[in-house]
């Protein structure tokens, strides 16, 4: 990919995964500065976005990382605010909630159950509130739910759903104020953002 997105500043809001670093990778690659969110407080996954945060610097962006509640107004909010602090702007922000674990729908108990709404709809409501808001202050922008297709599984299909309500109630609220909405592959986050901001 060539620098579409020389010089833009994404927010990336993740756990630390393999695809997580393959989305801020062709991010960086395209151009983009990078502000990383991590949204769990495993050590696991705050070393893996550091890591991630790293290979961006080697790379020649700039970028920092930070460990958020996403799914936490207050927290949501103040991550946006130092995103345009550090980084002078935001243009898009990526929401990659992970994996859903493959437990049959009628298995799942409300202890597995609620932190999966908590990292998937609850954080992309609250995450879009913020970045909305500073997106749209900017002059406009692009938010994107990185879903994986791959994941079948029921529990997966009823999230996925429920988030594709959502990005589609986020798309009609947040167009008149020229900010882009939209879910895809974590495979082709990159693309989708440098084809909706301008050059």
């Amino acid at each position: 990919m060539t620098a579409e997105l020389e010089g833009r500043v994404i927010a990336l809001v993740c756990r630390g995964s393999e695809a997580d670093r393959a989305i801020a990778v062709a991010l960086a690659e395209a151009g983009a500065n990078l502000a990383l969110g991590t949204v769990t407080r495993t050590q696991d996954e705050e070393f893996s976005t550091a890591s991630i945060a790293n290979e961006v610097w080697a790379m020649g962006r700039e970028q920092f990382n930070r460990v958020i509640d996403a799914a936490d107004p207050a927290e949501a909010a103040a991550f946006a605010a130092e995103v345009c602090d550090r980084l002078g702007r935001c243009d898009a922000m990526v929401l990659a909630p992970g994996p859903i674990p493959e437990i049959p729908f009628d298995e799942l108990s409300r202890d597995e159950w609620d932190p999966l709404l908590t990292r998937t709809l609850t954080a992309w409501l609250f995450s879009a509130q913020a970045f909305g808001r500073v997106i749209e202050r900017g002059g406009g922008g692009v938010m994107v739910i990185a879903i994986d297709p791959g994941d079948q599984s029921p529990s997966s299909q009823a999230l996925d759903a429920a988030l594709a309500g959502a990005t589609a109630g986020l798309r009609v609220g947040y167009a008149p104020r020229g900010v882009h909405v939209m879910g895809c592959a974590p495979g082709a986050v990159a693309g989708r953002i440098a084809a909706v901001l301008p050059s």
